[in-house]
């Protein structure tokens, strides 16, 4: 099957189509209402208040945001190098891992549009070993969005500062452009509250939700336990697996993986504010796509893919029971 992923782009297409189709045929049929809007995610809350009525176009936007995300993550990586650019393994993983206990638009796969958006603005090209002023604004400027549909994305900040100390941006530039970067799509939204006199219970709301973590599984059944255990074996494995060959690639190479693996981390932070849920996991998505596909592919060096056609056999069961985890979950 892996095979089929690096060299027939038709044969990738439909598989990757087939699994999207499989895993949200069922909210299509019998679409569930969206969680309730978070109030200090405004943007969120307008959207849930708008599609209230209209069910299944929420599963509908749900399933174009998954593939369509998958597939703009997957142009990043392969533009960027760090993936091949006739594999279509990173989509294929990621509309798995955001169709984890899919049910319906979650404000959590809203985030993860943005959280792409600001890693396409960390990543290095060319010979350059850092980014210049725009883009560290830029990239914070979508952190700041993905708040506004799911607070708990104010964790990616986490990996904003891990990738500053990467590029070395520690001057008093770097930090005022990341902090206006992250305020400015609040600016109109306070200053309508304001108007409104709606602007002191809104600031409540949002102060006491930054303090509100919860760190606490979902209620599972055992082979659901089991499924989830599996897709969180695959990432760690596949993190630490493309951390250790890091070194066999150029700097630039590394410093763009350190990027999307440092996701991770913020993806982390995010899921102590809720129980721990397939829905609320969409962020973990980025960096399981990446680091997956370099360990099913064998790609985190020139020479290994020939020294592990042998056993190839064990990586295409590896993604065979991903796929299946993601149903099972």
């Amino acid at each position: 099957m892996l095979r089929i992923f690096q060299r027939n782009m038709v044969m990738q297409a439909a598989i990757i189509l087939a699994v999207w189709v499989a895993l949200w045929i069922g909210p299509l049929l019998t679409p569930t209402p969206m969680e309730a809007g978070d109030h200090p995610a405004l943007l969120y809350g307008l959207l849930c208040n708008w599609l209230s009525g209209v069910l299944r176009l929420a599963v509908v936007l749900a399933m174009l945001l998954s593939l369509g995300e998958g597939i703009w993550l997957n142009l990043l990586l392969a533009n960027a190098g760090l993936t091949p650019q006739n594999s279509l393994l990173p989509t294929l993983l990621f509309v798995v891992a955001t169709g984890v206990g899919a049910t319906t638009l979650n404000p959590a796969l809203l985030a993860t549009a943005a959280a792409i958006g600001s890693l396409g603005q960390l990543m290095l090209h060319g010979t350059l070993l850092t980014i210049p002023p725009s883009r560290i604004c830029g990239a914070t400027v979508l952190i700041g969005l993905a708040t506004l549909f799911y607070l708990p994305a104010v964790a990616l900040v986490l990996t904003y500062l891990l990738v500053a100390a990467n590029y070395r941006l520690y001057g008093w530039r770097d930090w005022a452009l990341m902090i206006l970067g992250f305020l400015a799509p609040y600016v109109p939204i306070v200053v309508v509250l304001f108007l409104d006199d709606g602007l002191q219970p809104w600031w409540q709301h949002f102060v006491a939700g930054l303090g509100a973590l919860e760190p606490q599984a979902a209620p599972m059944q055992w082979f659901q336990l089991m499924a989830a255990l599996l897709l969180a074996i695959v990432l760690v494995w596949s993190i630490v697996h493309v951390n250790m060959h890091r070194n066999e690639h150029p700097v630039v190479w590394r410093s763009n993986a350190s990027s999307v693996m440092l996701f991770a981390i913020g993806s982390l932070g995010a899921s102590l504010y809720s129980p721990l849920s397939g829905s609320s996991l969409a962020l973990f998505a980025i960096p399981f796509s990446f680091c997956c596909t370099l360990l099913l592919l064998g790609n985190t060096s020139s020479n290994t893919w020939h020294n592990k056609r042998r056993r190839e056999w064990i990586y295409d069961i590896i993604l065979v029971l991903v796929i299946v985890a993601a149903f099972v979950c």
